[in-house]
């Protein structure tokens, strides 16, 4: 681990509720408004793809705690958008897998580096900076925040949340 690592584990709770402020505004910003638990199952069906296991329907809701209707939308969504598609097992054919496309994949690598940013941001920044008493006061919070949603990618509509080719 290294020693920017590190840092991110001494911050104030102050301090990480400012970081998750920004991993949420990120999400907002590449994506729009869509449900959090649309996040959840994107995030589930990653995880489980980047291990080598392609999770199906069932196993979300499982893994999330969703109910299974709004798993289905979410996944759906998934599906139109290219960023997986559903492979039948051959092992037991009334399997559906859902594994992550090259498309899929390309948007997972973008987060990942982004959110590498946030946290080398975070690193970098005064342990204190979101503290309430010690901290930045809070009129320069919130030009932090302004500055940072000015250079945030811009929002994508829902039904156009990653670049079509």
């Amino acid at each position: 681990m290294s020693a920017d690592q590190e840092n991110i584990f001494k911050l104030s709770p102050q301090a990480q509720m400012g970081v998750f402020w920004r991993i949420l505004h990120l999400i907002t910003s590449r994506y729009g408004n869509y449900p959090m638990g649309q996040t959840l199952v994107a995030l589930t069906m990653v995880f489980l793809n980047e291990r080598g296991m392609p999770p199906t329907l069932t196993d979300l809701c499982e893994a999330t705690g969703l109910p299974k209707a709004s798993v289905s939308r979410y996944v759906s969504w998934q599906l139109r958008e290219g960023l997986c598609e559903e492979r039948v097992d051959q092992a037991d054919r009334r399997k559906r897998m859902l594994v992550q496309t090259e498309k899929g994949k390309a948007e997972w690598d973008w987060q990942i580096r982004e959110l590498g940013k946030v946290f080398a941001d975070a690193a970098e920044m005064h342990a204190g900076l979101f503290d309430e008493k010690e901290g930045m006061p809070a009129a320069g919070v919130l030009e932090l925040m302004k500055s940072l949603t000015k250079e945030a990618p811009k929002q994508r509509a829902r039904s156009n949340l990653v670049k079509k080719k």
